[in-house]
């Protein structure tokens, strides 16, 4: 396993030791005191980090491209949904800053300086932003394969997965449609934006493992387990949402609300763990060459 790709999930694995500790408190209790602080200031903590690196190893992939590679352009454009998702992180960091229990100075400076909308503004750019800059990364990585005739096919398992993710974006669809009528108001802006999010992460969904059916296909090892992780993330977004969704509609207990609070964090790790795979891929020679000298 890559150096980085052991770091993120080390750090990981701690933060849920941690956050179990937290849950088992309000198990017991019912108090959300530990709960609130975990999510609060180590979660915020963890999704800074993560993001961050996440960013730092998708610049660092595109770096090790020629401007006249094809994959030099996918990088590119996985880089700003990386970009996007720290972005996204910082603002939602400073939403959630703002309203704990800070110093009263320091609370009128966040008031004052922070617009309301800075959260909405997060989820839109960290959401659907992200991931059209992700499928625009996809498309162009599908394009190169096509063109040098290692596309591969998806497999029972792969179609399987695809078809329940499509039912659950169906239904999300169907949900949506019902809040639209005539009956309810009109949807803001940034909310009828956010819509589009599932129906993105299932057009990413089927381009992250055909992607890494053709990887496999060449034998290629880390950059298929690249591929592998961002079919993990997305899949693991797609069950965060799906548990917002549950949330709406009241059909999950309130011991359960809070477990899948825990979604997000393996989703943050996994989109880290990516670019840190690809990368491992693209160094791997200039160590094989290293040893081969001495």
């Amino acid at each position: 396993m890559p150096r980085f790709v052991r770091w993120i999930w080390r750090a990981c694995a701690i933060h849920f030791a941690i956050g179990l500790a937290a849950y088992l408190h309000f198990l017991i209790t019912g108090s959300y005191r530990y709960l609130t602080w975990y999510f609060l200031i180590l979660g915020t903590l963890f999704f800074l980090l993560t993001t961050a690196a996440e960013l730092f190893l998708a610049f660092e992939c595109r770096a090790g491209f020629d401007a006249d590679e094809p994959m030099r352009m996918a990088w590119t454009f996985i880089a700003l949904s990386s970009l996007a998702r720290f972005v996204a992180a910082v603002l939602i960091s400073l939403d959630h800053w703002r309203g704990a229990s800070l110093p009263a100075s320091a609370s009128s400076v966040l008031a004052v300086v922070l617009p309301r909308g800075i959260a909405q503004a997060g989820e839109v750019i960290g959401g659907p932003l992200s991931m059209i800059f992700l499928v625009i990364a996809l498309s162009r990585v599908l394009q190169v394969q096509r063109r040098f005739g290692v596309l591969g096919r998806l497999t029972r398992t792969d179609l399987l997965l695809i078809a329940l993710i499509g039912a659950f974006t169906l239904g999300e669809i169907t949900s949506i449609v019902r809040y639209l009528g005539p009956s309810y108001p009109s949807p803001p802006l940034a909310k009828a934006i956010l819509w589009s999010s599932d129906p993105l992460l299932s057009l990413l969904l089927v381009q992250a493992v055909l992607i890494r059916r053709s990887v496999i296909r060449v034998g290629i090892g880390l950059v298929s387990q690249c591929w592998g992780m961002y079919v993990i993330a997305i899949v693991t977004t797609l069950a965060g949402d799906a548990s917002i969704w549950a949330i709406g509609e009241s059909l999950l207990s309130e011991p359960l609300i809070a477990l899948t609070w825990y979604i997000w964090f393996f989703s943050a790790a996994a989109f880290a763990s990516a670019p840190a795979y690809q990368l491992a891929a693209m160094t791997l020679p200039l160590h094989e060459g290293a040893l081969r000298r001495h």
